[in-house]
């Protein structure tokens, strides 16, 4: 019941402050609809049978039980600064022996896209738990943020070299926690990281940073997921897009604003699709809510004033129908936790300062030296993400792959029918013998 309250107070809250919207024209852009809707989302409630341990160096432990057969879940909090918000949680899914003890020893870590959470990512988990990892996922610091946040001038703080130590941290955090569970010296733990989008973008970042040097934070293979680090020169319109993007983005972090509230707007979409679905779109009124909702995720590229690629979207579909993940169970990963209305500007404004050749934003990419496997997704960045890596990666590191997943859209690594599938070859390439361990430095 109080869930529903919640829920009936901000969709009265989100008429209030949304201006009505034509039906969709060349004028309505994502941009436009996500700058409306101010809260939503739904606070998940631990177990209560969640069990204490001591805590490690600046961490909090707790296991919150099995999930699936042997998989249990642990949840480890990470302080990395002096704000209320500035912490990072680790979510392990892990196989165990008995509570708090397992025989696993190689790190897992996934670093999710732009505004999900660990619950887009815990089927995923659960597969690479069962293959053996320790496998944690790391939600980032606007995770902590309560829907109800109106002051973000502490944004302001949260800038990429930010971003890139809470990952060092986080990849330190997982070490020891495996460690603790397995009695495995941490220094021993092998670790592979897998991000996807925004994930991906920190990844390959953090790579090519010193943190990557340091034995705690060192990661052994890499595969980032469906990112445009450069386009290839020859796409230069969508480079002038992203240099337009930039400045945008720029423009409105000077001006004060450091948050980004898109999802807002889709979680917004998202709950009327769930709750009246049959209804006539607010934005689009010869469409329901449920057939609006299912062109956005499908037709994405037509709702972005700079769209990433020509065909760009998160799933595949047409106004009728999604064709591979169940429509119901993805409203309601966005409505429960698995999205969040509020993330950094910053994030945004370093990804088109890259894809714009923007002077100042460039990753070098002589120093990504571990194995790497880019998989680009062929609705989502595709082959245009796969040219940096084969072409700048490549000239300095020989173990680049790089593959094109179909078409199915920029979230079809998460939970779309044939998602196993993924899993299992990028979990094929992972365990491949000519995928070294590279040195550690001390």
């Amino acid at each position: 019941m109080k869930m529903r309250v919640v829920l009936i107070v901000v969709f009265f809250l989100l008429l209030a402050v949304s201006p009505p919207i034509s039906a969709l024209n060349p004028d309505l852009w994502l941009d436009d609809v996500y700058s409306q809707p101010e809260n939503l989302e739904i606070m998940c409630i631990p177990s209560q049978f969640t069990i204490l341990k001591p805590d490690l160096p600046l961490t909090e432990n707790s296991r919150i039980g099995l999930v699936s057969g042997n998989v249990a879940k642990y949840n480890i909090k990470v302080n990395v600064g002096p704000g209320k918000y500035d912490n990072v949680t680790l979510t392990n899914y892990v196989q165990e022996i008995s509570p708090w003890h397992t025989k696993a020893d190689k790190n897992l870590v996934i670093l999710p896209g732009h505004a999900l959470t660990e619950k887009f990512y815990s089927d995923m988990a659960i597969y690479y738990a069962r293959q053996g990892y320790s496998t944690y996922i790391l939600d980032r610091r606007e995770t902590n943020l309560p829907v109800d946040e109106t002051d973000f001038s502490y944004m302001k703080n949260w800038t990429f070299d930010e971003y890139l130590k809470d990952t060092y941290e986080g990849i330190n955090a997982s070490r020891s926690h495996t460690s603790l569970l397995s009695g495995k010296p941490a220094e021993s733990i092998e670790v592979t990281a897998i991000g996807h989008s925004h994930g991906a973008l920190i990844l390959t970042a953090y790579e090519a940073s010193e943190y990557d040097d340091l034995s705690a934070g060192s990661v052994d293979r890499v595969v980032p997921v469906d990112i445009i680090i450069a386009y290839n020169p020859k796409n230069s319109e969508l480079i002038q897009d992203q240099a337009q993007e930039f400045n945008a983005i720029s423009e409105s972090i000077e001006s004060g604003v450091y948050t980004d509230n898109s999802m807002a707007g889709m979680m917004y979409i998202a709950y009327m699709a769930s709750t009246e679905p049959d209804a006539g779109s607010y934005f689009q009124s010869e469409l329901t809510n449920r057939q609006f909702f299912r062109l956005m995720a499908s037709q994405t590229y037509r709702f972005s004033r700079y769209p990433y690629t020509p065909d760009y979207h998160y799933w595949s579909g047409n106004a009728n129908s999604l064709d591979y993940v169940d429509e119901n169970h993805l409203l309601s990963l966005t409505l429960t936790g698995g999205t969040v209305p509020h993330t950094p500007n910053r994030l945004d404004q370093y990804m088109a300062g890259l894809m714009g050749n923007v002077e100042g934003y460039e990753i070098n990419s002589s120093r990504i030296d571990s194995p790497l496997l880019y998989v680009g997704l062929g609705g989502g960045f595709g082959d245009y993400g796969s040219w940096w890596y084969e072409n700048e990666v490549g000239k300095t590191n020989s173990r680049v792959t790089s593959i094109n997943w179909n078409d199915q859209g920029h979230g079809s690594l998460l939970i779309d029918r044939n998602s196993p599938a993924l899993w299992e070859l990028i979990d094929n390439w992972m365990k491949n013998d000519k995928n070294l361990k590279k040195e550690k430095s001390p």
